[in-house]
């Protein structure tokens, strides 16, 4: 699937407009780059052109992976196929063979569903499937021994320590080629989860024990580059109309629970969880994150610490003396309240906070306010 001819899906262009858009670059009438100009083009006007209709606001921050029940029909064919497959191969072939097998299929259907029907929610689950399904073969045809006992001190045991790396290179390379052929925005999220798991093996690798021993730091700074690297392509369509968007929101949601959790963990540390300063502690964090995601335009972060900040409402309504029942709709209505009057004052919360920053370079970056 051309890049071009899905971020002309993504945006409202029909479906006969990408095939046209493909079939114009496999006739040769068009190259693949002049056809993604040719998009960027028409989806920066916001014209109602042959390949774009009205876009939408960056606020809505659409997630373009599913297009009608069609995708969604095939996409349940595809669950119900890979799941018989690898049933039927459970007492033929050992785990990493299995896997191989199912990393061969997933290609071989993402050539008819992504590249060539370019179905969207169909190629957003098998870029999705293909990364571990590769990595799974990778690591067991090297490594001899079950699958389950793959951990860091598990390598440092055996005396296949040493394949590790150019296995894990091995594996990232079928991720990056997959990507490379079908050019689905989710697969950037699976090459950066990869390279974030090599960067944690040669630390640990180094210097056993470091992770375990400073874990908490380790994720928030795992999560704090991914968030770095999300904006960057953020950064490159602030008006959230090209496929830099989509890039963008999975590597905020793979981003935000290794922020989340990490920060609170530390907090945690500090104060003890089921204490009325955690709870204080909770909320503001979150008003914190909630004021990031409001001047970035990405509500990843807030989605990561909903479930927090409900145990910490929960908290503080029991020390009224309200039983469990009370407490624990109460704690629904407040938490449910909250997040409905954040998103349907969106604009209006990004207006206030970004106002003081009218005229500077740095909203140039930034998607526009209304």
């Amino acid at each position: 699937m051309s890049e071009s001819a899905q971020k002309m899906d993504g945006h409202d262009g029909s479906p006969l407009d990408s095939v046209r858009l493909a079939a114009a670059v496999s006739e040769g009438i068009l190259t693949e780059d002049q056809a993604e100009r040719l998009t960027d083009f028409w989806t920066s006007r916001g014209t109602s052109s042959p390949l774009a209709e009205t876009l939408p606001h960056a606020d809505i921050e659409e997630v373009r992976f599913v297009r009608g029940f069609h995708d969604i029909f095939i996409s349940l064919g595809i669950v119900i196929l890979m799941v018989g497959l690898i049933y039927g191969l459970n007492d033929i072939l050992p785990a990493w063979a299995i896997s191989a097998a199912g990393a061969l299929a997933i290609w071989g259907l993402a050539e008819v569903f992504s590249r060539q029907m370019r179905l969207a929610l169909p190629s957003f689950l098998l870029s999705l499937a293909f990364t571990p399904f590769f990595f799974i073969a990778c690591f067991g045809l090297v490594v001899d021994q079950d699958l389950t006992s793959l951990s860091m001190g598990g390598w440092r045991q055996t005396h296949e320590s040493a394949l590790v790396i150019p296995t894990s290179l091995v594996a990232l390379t079928g991720a990056i080629l997959f990507y490379w052929r079908f050019k689905v925005p989710v697969g950037i999220a699976g090459i950066t989860g990869g390279c974030l798991y090599i960067a944690a093996v040669l630390i640990e690798l180094a210097v056993p024990g470091l992770i375990e021993t400073h874990h908490v730091l380790f994720f928030l700074i795992l999560g704090l580059v991914t968030f770095s690297l999300a904006m960057s392509f953020d950064i490159k369509d602030p008006a959230r109309v090209t496929l830099n968007s989509d890039k963008a929101f999975w590597l905020h949601l793979l981003a935000a629970p290794f922020i989340v959790h990490s920060i609170l963990a530390l907090v945690s540390a500090d104060m003890g969880q089921g204490s009325v300063g955690y709870s204080v502690a909770v909320i503001g964090l979150f008003l914190v994150l909630a004021t990031v995601a409001l001047v970035v335009d990405r509500r990843a972060l807030l989605v990561s610490a909903m479930s927090y900040l409900g145990f910490a409402i929960g908290y503080l309504i029991t020390q009224a003396n309200v039983s469990e029942e009370a407490a624990f709709a109460v704690t629904l209505l407040v938490l449910g309240s909250f997040i409905l009057l954040i998103g349907s004052a969106w604009s209006f919360l990004r207006r206030v906070l970004l106002a003081p920053l009218s005229g500077q370079p740095l909203l140039r970056y930034l998607p526009a306010t209304t």
